[in-house]
């Protein structure tokens, strides 16, 4: 009876705001992780080889075989989890209607209420769609092939520039990352406020790398697809 005691004890402790708000918190900082390193491969399109340096790199994860599988399907859960614990964080602040007035009403302070934590949930949903709509067009779209150093390889870089040729492409992506800028703001200080590693003191510096961060991974993303549009030629 005392192990189901603490069962149940357990349970519920995930349960409440505060248990989800660290499963917000947690999964939040390993998918702002990946995005760190998504985009620091996708700026291999600047490198002005032809797409060698970023072939290179897809073909050398893709090399990784199963566990290349098996990273996608915890990137995929990290996603999932964080979507969910969102809803229903959301739901819960829309049944506490007299608490979150009151946190409004306390603008520019410790809540640090902006127009970014106000946007949180269209923000995320927004980007709840475009995921499907990017892994489509990147990791299931067309099979290119092409060939470096005598070794067979997925020409992405055809595929990236192809697909950021299209101005309806190329625009929908810079403007969805602009949204993706204001999650990220908000979300970066917040995730850390959640798992317990500020206090009052380090709340505006954190609030303020979060800004920085945000403009400049969301930054990097926006530029992307604009400067190939504009600059990069298609592949002979």
């Amino acid at each position: 009876m005392h192990g189901m005691a603490k069962d149940v004890t357990r349970k519920g402790t995930w349960q409440t705001s505060l248990g989800r708000k660290v499963i917000m918190g947690l999964t939040g900082i390993l998918l702002i992780g990946y995005l760190i390193i998504h985009l620091t491969a996708n700026l291999l399109v600047f490198a002005g080889d032809g797409g060698r340096l970023l072939n290179l790199y897809s073909h050398s994860l893709h090399q990784l075989g199963p566990l290349l599988f098996v990273a996608r399907i915890a990137l995929a859960a990290l996603f999932i989890f964080h979507i969910i614990t969102g809803i229903r964080v959301v739901i819960q602040n829309r049944k506490a209607r007299s608490t979150r007035y009151t946190m409004a009403a306390s603008k520019g302070g410790p809540s640090k209420m902006t127009p970014a934590s106000r946007w949180m949930a269209i923000t995320g949903l927004i980007l709840l769609f475009f995921v499907p709509w990017h892994v489509n067009m990147f990791t299931l779209g067309p099979y290119y092939e092409t060939v470096i150093d005598g070794v067979p390889m997925r020409d992405l870089y055809r595929l990236v520039v192809e697909r950021f040729k299209d101005p309806a492409i190329a625009f929908t992506y810079a403007a969805v990352m602009l949204f993706l800028c204001m999650h990220l703001a908000h979300g970066f200080w917040s995730a850390l406020q959640s798992l317990g590693a500020l206090n009052r003191r380090w709340l505006p510096v954190a609030y303020t790398v979060g800004v920085i961060l945000a403009i400049l991974v969301a930054g990097g993303f926006f530029i992307l697809p604009l400067y190939t549009y504009f600059f990069v030629p298609m592949p002979a």
